[in-house]
């Protein structure tokens, strides 16, 4: 990592302590930065970097190895793998980045040897060839590893860093580029792209010391939930999530933060009827802590989300569709009626809608309304949703429509809208069933309509 050298110094010390849950030695990291530009030094799993400032600065994790990011101003980063008790002196000046102390020989051995799911740009993304190269690499850096002589922990961490680098681009890559995609169009992947899946299980508890571990087994579980290789359950997918893990400790992990995420999306109904049964698979003293935590947090969601519970009546509202016709609401009584709140600038709002028409083609005539509410306002984002809908075939039984005044509407309000896409499931009567329903690219959502249609 290339810093420029400025006139300005700064000596950092960052206090790096052991979790409270747990009696892991405290890690010290010192960080001298002669460069005059801002370092910032976070666990690689953050999102959101801060930067390190002339002070001590506290950093919690938990008894097991972690890798950690230093940033400098100009978009370069540098791996650092830090474990418990350990030393840890940087220095960043004109000439790069030196990194000594209890872990040197693993660093630099990272710094030397990056695997970043790079390839040639002949090859194409996510074809056969991609996949092979990747794979190559990671075996080339395995036998290099090997033959750096590294503590056999260290060595068994990092090649599972590589490998689920290279998951979380094949799993997650694919996703991403889907929302980047015009109105969401699907990307081509090889024929074999997923058959790894046959296969992948997580029996190895240094998972839990590789950034993003959760985003990879959750999105390796849930691809395998919408290609068949798992049971669709509404009512028990927890469970089903909890036994396609093989670790005891990871699963109770897994499943924290599966909590955690169920409460992010405000999936309330998820979370009070998934727990009892998966309650049992959370057995780790720290997952078992955080626990008690995510239910005071769940709680305090029940409490404020009262006004859009199950069964409370959804509130009349008008809209419009691209030809000025005014539709109402309560028109549609005697339908279940799903409704996508989104507007043209979000892009995974976008990408679920090929999701969309394709589920509302599966349930055309059978009793089920879809409605494309878009919150666009303003003459400039209202003209490009008209446009957007002149030119964007429509399927059938979707009514796209536009929703006056947007996010400043007291509908949104009323339901807690602050943000989209949001998907709402009403009943035939008016009445909330989901105020947080799946989403559309979810085959939990179709389940769900399917289950409720059948009733009938």
């Amino acid at each position: 990592m290339k810093i420029a050298s400025h006139v300005a110094t700064i000596s950092i010390a960052t206090i790096i302590s052991a979790s409270a849950a747990c009696a892991a030695t405290p890690a010290t990291v010192s960080i001298s930065n002669r460069s005059g530009q801002k370092i910032y030094f976070q666990p690689e799993s953050s999102l959101n970097y801060s930067e390190v400032m002339a002070n001590d600065t506290l950093i919690t994790i938990n008894e097991s190895p972690a890798y950690y990011r230093l940033m400098g101003g100009n978009g370069e980063f540098y791996p650092v793998f830090v474990t418990p008790g350990s030393s840890t002196e940087i220095s960043v000046g004109n000439d790069g980045v030196t990194i000594k102390g209890s872990n040197e020989k693993e660093n630099n051995f990272i710094a030397a040897n990056p695997y970043v799911c790079r390839t040639p740009k002949s090859i194409k993304p996510y074809s056969s060839e991609w996949v092979k190269y990747n794979e190559n690499e990671i075996v080339r850096l395995d036998s290099l590893i090997d033959a750096a002589g590294m503590n056999p922990e260290f060595a068994a961490t990092h090649k599972l860093y590589n490998r689920y680098t290279f998951l979380n681009q094949r799993l997650g890559g694919v996703a991403l580029a889907k929302v980047f995609r015009p109105n969401g169009k699907k990307v081509e992947v090889s024929e074999d792209f997923y058959n790894f899946l046959d296969t992948l299980g997580f029996k190895d508890e240094r998972i839990l010391t590789i950034p993003k571990w959760f985003d990879v087994v959750n999105k390796a579980i849930e691809t395998k939930e919408s290609r068949g290789l798992l049971p669709v359950s509404n009512d028990t997918y927890m469970t089903i999530y909890a036994k396609a893990i093989d670790n005891e400790k990871v699963r109770s992990h897994f499943l924290v933060n599966l909590l955690a995420l169920t409460l992010k999306r405000n999936y309330l109904n998820d979370f009070s009827r998934q727990l009892p049964e998966i309650r049992q698979f959370i057995t780790d003293d720290s997952a078992s802590a955080r626990l008690k935590e995510l239910e005071k947090e769940f709680a305090e969601k029940t409490r404020t989300a009262a006004n859009v519970a199950a069964g409370t009546p959804m509130p009349d509202f008008m809209f419009k569709d691209v030809d000025g016709k005014e539709f109402n609401f309560a028109d549609f009584r005697g339908d279940y009626v799903i409704i996508d709140f989104w507007f043209t600038g979000c892009a995974p709002c976008r990408a679920e809608m090929p999701y969309f028409d394709e589920v509302a083609k599966a349930f055309d005539g059978k009793g089920v309304k879809f409605i494309s509410l878009s919150v666009d306002t303003g003459d400039e984002l209202y003209a490009e949703w008209e446009k957007m809908m002149r030119e964007k075939p429509h399927a059938p039984g979707v009514l796209s429509v536009n929703l006056p005044d947007g996010f400043n509407s007291p509908l949104l309000k009323t339901l807690n809208i602050h943000g989209v896409p949001r998907i709402m499931l009403i009943d035939r009567e008016g009445r909330i069933v989901e105020s947080y329903a799946k989403r559309p690219s979810d085959p939990k959502l179709r389940q769900q309509l399917e289950s409720l249609t059948a009733k009938n």
